[in-house]
């Protein structure tokens, strides 16, 4: 019986030291550290997005946020169609898939006609142009301010989506001004 007994004791002895002495539990990793947004390394230790490219990729293929030539060659088409239109005297023009937003300077003496103006400019964009279902037109300065800085930051290169809110609030002012109109 005292055998038996001891048997039993060694036993939880036994059971209890492994239990104890066993494999640590399983620990995940920490996550490594990230700098908060507006912590972000100074510009000269950041790495251009554009240096990083895939293997085989084409550095003269647009990137998916970048319009390609052919965009830019369209927004250039559109441009000579507006200045076509008698009363137009200069547009800059910024086009978005099948959507152009043109603005334009009017010629002098040509103030009084400005929504009629505008309609034909419409109008005939969208008809010389088959890739352009809807162009807005405005001759406000303030637009065209606008349309000109994102014209230019796509020329320079910059993604769209840098324009993004500007766009937005240029092309809901431009259609506020068409409905009015």
């Amino acid at each position: 019986m005292k055998s038996k007994r001891l048997l039993i004791l060694l036993s939880i002895l036994l059971a209890m030291s492994l239990i104890l002495s066993g494999c640590p539990p399983f620990q995940r990793p920490a996550p490594e550290p990230r700098p908060a947004p507006d912590q972000q390394p100074p510009p000269e230790t950041r790495q251009d997005p554009q240096d990083i490219r895939r293997p085989n990729q084409d550095p003269t293929r647009p990137q998916p946020d970048q319009p390609g030539p052919d965009a830019m060659d369209l927004a250039n088409r559109v441009a000579d169609i507006a200045t076509d239109v008698e009363g137009v005297d200069d547009a800059v023009v910024v086009v978005i898939s099948n959507l152009a937003m043109v603005g334009i300077t009017l010629e002098d003496g040509a103030e009084g006609r400005e929504v009629e103006i505008k309609q034909e400019v419409s109008s005939t964009i969208e008809d010389r142009e088959p890739g352009i279902v809807n162009a807005y037109v405005s001759a406000d300065p303030d637009i065209i301010r606008q349309l000109e800085e994102i014209s230019a930051g796509i020329q320079r290169g910059e993604p769209i989506s840098t324009f993004f809110d500007q766009i937005t609030e240029v092309l809901q002012r431009m259609r506020a001004e068409t409905n009015e109109n």
